[in-house]
């Protein structure tokens, strides 16, 4: 993509495709736990809460704070828009994944032990992935892009 607004496209595109997954992956692991029978494993439950929630916080927490870096060099940068774009998508792109990735393994703890806490915590994680959705107008306001940038 050349443009601006066709890089804002496929980042609302590529995120819409994120959430639908996860959010398939959530309602497969629920369909799953529900129809299977699970033997019980306390270790499991203990330590692998204690494994996903600090995971988890680290990556969200150390992704956002990446995310925020690259994207203040995409705004102080005097690249022309596309190029700007381009570097808050691959911000955003690599933000994403570090929420998906501790949700996937949370998802994947839950098959193995039928333990809602960390089903809870894949749809937490996934209500994180929805609430940062692209919006045009946030991203022209972050990275002072123009009417005629977009």
């Amino acid at each position: 993509m050349s443009n601006a607004a066709g890089v804002i496209r496929q980042l609302k595109l590529q995120h819409s495709l994120f959430t639908v997954v996860l959010l398939l992956g959530i309602a497969g692991s629920i369909i799953y736990a529900l129809t299977a029978t699970i033997p019980a494993n306390e270790s499991l439950e203990r330590n692998g809460s204690l494994a996903v929630v600090v995971i988890a916080a680290g990556l969200v927490i150390g992704g956002f704070n990446l995310f925020r870096r690259k994207m203040m060099a995409a705004r102080n940068s005097q690249e022309p828009a596309p190029v700007r774009t381009g570097i808050y998508a691959k911000a955003c792109l690599l933000w994403w994944i570090m929420i998906y990735m501790p949700a996937l393994i949370s998802l994947g703890l839950f098959i193995c032990t039928a333990y809602y806490s960390f089903l809870a915590l894949a749809i937490m994680l996934w209500l994180i992935l929805l609430l940062f959705m692209p919006r045009k107008a946030n991203i022209a306001m972050l990275l002072r892009l123009t009417e005629q940038d977009l």
